[in-house]
């Protein structure tokens, strides 16, 4: 009953397929320390964030042996796995990752999420590395703008705000 209500209101979900059986190949030497990690950062984010996020570890069994998922307002956001093949010259091996960092950026991405309608997109593009990158649009203040000269490149003038903005944070810092 819980979790449905929960999901009902579209609370941000990460969820942890977590499957250690599932394996016809040996896993590789560091895969076992691996997978814990995985469910060691689990069990610390949902303690951290158990209030404001959904979190659902999946032992049941899929086809996936750790996969992360993340959820905002009822769909997929993104997804993070942590197996692969390695092929060995005598046979095929299975490697789990930890890929921490990845794991604590969409976590945090899912956060933008929870208590809204939907998603700001300003702020979903100015926290999100492929977003800013995939709509290619910058923004200027209006000083940026002023200081541009009507001879210059587009580039040129873009390469000297950003460097004026640098500058600008070392004095203030």
């Amino acid at each position: 009953m819980l979790f449905t209500k929960r999901f009902l209101n579209k609370e941000p979900v990460v969820k942890l397929l977590i499957n250690r059986h599932n394996n016809k190949y040996s896993y590789t030497n560091t895969s076992d320390d691996n997978l814990l990690k995985n469910v060691e950062l689990f069990d610390k984010l949902s303690l951290r964030f158990s209030g404001r996020v959904l979190f659902i570890k999946d032992v049941i069994g899929s086809n996936e042996i750790c996969c992360w998922s993340f959820y905002g307002h009822g769909r997929k956001v993104a997804e993070v796995c942590c197996t692969s093949i390695v092929y060995a010259t005598d046979k095929k091996h299975t490697k789990v990752e930890f890929p921490e960092a990845r794991i604590y950026e969409e976590t945090l991405n899912i956060l933008l999420y929870e208590n809204r309608n939907g998603p700001d997109m300003d702020l979903m593009q100015a926290t999100s590395t492929r977003g800013a990158v995939a709509m290619g649009t910058t923004y200027t203040s209006d000083d940026e703008d002023d200081r541009r000269t009507p001879g210059s490149s587009s580039r040129e003038s873009r390469d000297s705000c950003h460097l004026n903005r640098i500058r600008n944070t070392k004095q203030t810092s």
